[in-house]
């Protein structure tokens, strides 16, 4: 029923004289929109030099592929050759990300239809494996402890120390630092998950806070 009344409208309008104005995107191709990204990118983004090596091997995959042509199994089939050249997933992941902004762009300068864009969208990111938990080796602790000022020299001792959450150690009071007893402990009440935790003060902990205590 939709359809018959947009057709009866469409004819009325002829009747009119009124042609309704069709919008039709022009043929381009994956290096012209390579070659308007660069530019546009030139000044605006941060890791333009990083972005730059990945869009020429995005040129080197797609080259002179018209853009309407790009579809869900394209884009996952690019995805996948990246696995199986051993790329990490973060960086197959940048890959993907660089692509489908490349996309956004074209949709804005009207380079392709928001159809096409849809496509491309719907690949999904691989699992990120580049988070790792990190940990700082003794030298680099001192050399970062030889960098604060004195105000903060305590707080950071106290951070490496302890391991407690930023807003832990910054909300600390001298009521929850028990330094009367051999085996001191810091008392945490209010914890993120509700529990009271006990943590053991070590010896440089305790000495950094006894002098603290003096002042």
């Amino acid at each position: 029923k939709d359809a018959e009344v947009l057709y009866q409208k469409r004819k009325q309008e002829v009747r009119d004289g009124i042609r309704p104005e069709i919008k039709r995107v022009a043929t381009f191709t994956f290096k012209e929109l390579s070659e308007k990204y660069l530019q546009w990118m030139h000044g605006r983004q941060k890791s333009e030099r990083v972005k730059g090596y990945v869009i020429k091997q995005l040129i080197e995959a797609f080259g002179l592929l018209p853009l309407r042509s790009f579809t869900t199994a394209l884009v996952e089939k690019y995805q996948t050759e990246l696995i199986s050249r051993g790329l990490k997933n973060c960086s197959s992941n940048k890959h993907l990300n660089v692509l489908k902004h490349m996309f956004n762009k074209a949709v804005d300068w009207e380079m392709v239809d928001a159809e096409t864009l849809k496509r491309v969208r719907k690949v999904k990111l691989l699992l990120d494996d580049s988070k790792r938990l990190r940990y700082l080796s003794r030298e680099e602790c001192q050399t970062l402890i030889n960098a604060c000022s004195k105000h903060l020299r305590p707080i950071v001792i106290t951070a490496l120390n302890t391991g407690m959450r930023k807003s832990e150690f910054l909300s600390l009071t001298w009521d929850n630092v028990d330094l009367r007893h051999r085996d001191g402990f810091i008392y945490l009440n209010e914890t993120k998950n509700g529990e009271r935790r006990e943590i053991p003060i070590n010896q440089t902990l305790r000495e950094t806070l006894q002098e603290l205590g003096k002042v």
